[in-house]
């Protein structure tokens, strides 16, 4: 009689992979330079750049412009690219083929990076956060919080799930590298991230409209600078979860496990 398996300790393997997944990040200077140290700096030396210059960004201070615009960009890069290039760099190095070849299940392994992206997102805008709302003047309100809550987690899992669907199209880390990193750079530029929208020709903004980036980033940025609002939207949340859907979808189909630059 074969017996069936505990859930329980599915769920006690999948919380100890997440440790695990999170040690080796907290080890890679690379991602944790590029996914929490980053996002840090821009925040500072964009609002301390723009400092007092209100006329073309839209809101009361660069601050408050600028601190949703980094949250939104943060979650990008863990999500997307930080996921993908943590995943093709387990596949390249044979960890994947050989997680299959155990007794535990290959949907902990990937729950647990996802957790572990999770984890570092909040962590990061948290801190970000704070430091928009103590040393810049950034106004956290009860809104605020609600809409960053669930654009944090729609806005992860879609990141996430994107980041996933591109594992079959990086066939080496440094591929993943490169992709991930290009990727995210380009749509926060047409995204209204680094860029306020206010500045950008209407067909640019018209393209960054089809993108996750620009709906995550205005609803963030709606949440920081209306009053009582928390940003959320049918149309912001639809296109999130659409892209995030898609993400699924293609990854079911394409994701590989086995290494591609070895074939």
């Amino acid at each position: 009689m074969v017996r069936g398996r505990c859930p329980m300790s599915d769920v006690a393997l999948a919380a100890s992979q997440t440790r695990y997944s999170l040690v080796g990040f907290l080890r890679n200077p690379r991602a944790l330079v590029f996914t929490v140290i980053m996002p840090l700096f821009l925040l500072l030396i964009l609002n301390t750049i723009f400092h007092g210059l209100t006329r073309f960004i839209g809101a009361r201070t660069a601050a408050i412009y600028y601190t949703p615009a980094i949250v939104s960009y943060q979650m990008m890069l863990a999500g997307f690219s930080s996921l993908n290039q943590a995943i093709v760099t387990d596949r390249e190095a044979g960890l994947l083929k050989r997680f299959r070849g155990t007794p535990m299940p290959s949907w902990i392994y990937l729950t647990a990076e996802i957790a572990r992206t999770l984890a570092v997102v909040v962590c990061t805008v948290t801190v970000l956060v704070l430091v928009g709302a103590l040393f810049y003047k950034v106004t956290v309100s009860a809104d605020t919080v609600v809409g960053l809550a669930v654009y944090t987690v729609v806005g992860t899992a879609t990141m996430c799930s994107l980041g996933l669907a591109a594992n079959r199209v990086c066939p080496t880390t440094d591929a993943a590298s490169v992709f991930g990193t290009f990727a995210t750079l380009i749509l926060a530029f047409i995204s209204g991230v680094f860029v306020p929208v206010s500045l950008m020709p209407a067909w640019l903004i018209d393209i960054g409209r089809v993108f996750p980036l620009e709906h995550l980033a205005g609803g963030l940025r709606t949440a920081f600078t209306a009053s009582e609002s928390t940003g959320i939207t049918a149309e912001n949340v639809g296109v999130l979860a659409l892209w995030g859907i898609v993400g699924i979808v293609v990854a079911i189909r394409t994701f590989q496990w086995e290494p591609v630059s070895r074939r």
